[in-house]
């Protein structure tokens, strides 16, 4: 059975968005298992072996694997560019560190009703957030509807009555949303960094406006393309509070309006859904990755 898909009416320019695992090659093997995979796997890359190819208008897409991994990668040739990935040992669980970081909007909403992702890319944070949060409901968006497809052939993203994928430009889509969101997750990308129209304030004053009362944005950050003082000042001109995840060279940014929220409470809570839910990823273990800043 196919996903249900919503897709944009035809306009003549689409910004390229991609889920942001779309950093560089060595991104992908380094959040996995430190730079010298990164490097071996850099010299592997003709090796991999590739499952699915399809010609897009963002580039060549192709579904590859390499060590029981599965990822979902533009470009392939002598330079790939990750998108998602699946331990094939795990399929259930998030295989990038960033992503566990990601689900730990749940821990800052009081109950987490509606989730929206910008940048779903194959589906493998939806998917987990559908699996995990009983009751959630995820609105799921990309540009490219090749990769969406491409998650639902060989990532595991399954229809489910609570998921709902867009095909669309993530900042318009966004634009045109009615119900108010409990928590946002912005993981998209293009070939050099966050879009700039994902990372101005008029993007932020958005997304704050989107949220429900008490709601949280969480940011994906890959630190080594991204000019962090830039997104920061952009984040803060909307929501004042910014808390800081970081594993490797990703950070995740959960930004909020009110006051700052107590660790202890945080903890608590974390503790509760992980008694209550049992994630695959402990809650509670991901608030320990917590940084004074980038």
């Amino acid at each position: 059975m196919p996903l249900p898909t919503r897709h944009p009416q035809p306009d003549g320019r689409r910004r390229l968005l991609r889920s942001a695992g779309a950093a560089a090659l060595a991104w992908a093997a380094a959040g996995l298992a430190g730079c010298d995979q990164a490097r071996n796997l850099k010299l592997r890359l003709q090796g991999m072996r590739v499952i699915e190819e399809r010609d897009t208008q963002f580039g060549r897409l192709a579904v590859v694997e390499l060590d029981r991994k599965r990822y979902l990668a533009y470009g392939p040739g002598t330079e790939f560019v990750f998108q998602s990935v699946l331990d094939l040992d795990r399929p259930l669980a998030l295989a990038a560190p960033y992503t566990q970081l990601m689900m730990l909007g749940a821990v800052y909403v009081p109950r987490l009703g509606r989730l929206a992702q910008i940048g779903a890319g194959a589906g493998n944070m939806a998917g987990y957030a559908i699996r995990t949060f009983p009751g959630a409901e995820v609105d799921a968006v990309d540009i490219d509807r090749h990769a969406v497809e491409l998650g639902a052939r060989h990532f595991g993203l399954t229809p489910n009555p609570r998921l709902h994928v867009h095909i669309e430009d993530g900042r318009r889509w966004l634009a045109a949303a009615t119900t108010p969101f409990d928590v946002v997750m912005l993981d998209a990308y293009d070939d050099q960094s966050i879009p700039p129209a994902l990372m101005d304030a008029s993007f932020f004053a958005l997304v704050a406006e989107r949220l429900a009362p008490g709601g949280v944005v969480m940011q994906n950050v890959y630190l080594p393309i991204v000019d962090t003082a830039r997104l920061l000042a952009a984040m803060r001109s909307a929501f004042p509070e910014i808390d800081v995840y970081r594993v490797g060279n990703s950070a995740v940014l959960a930004a909020h309006r009110g006051p700052a929220r107590d660790p202890a409470q945080l903890l608590a809570r974390a503790r509760e859904l992980d008694a209550a839910l049992a994630p695959v990823h402990p809650l509670a273990d991901s608030l320990a990755h917590r940084v004074t800043g980038l």
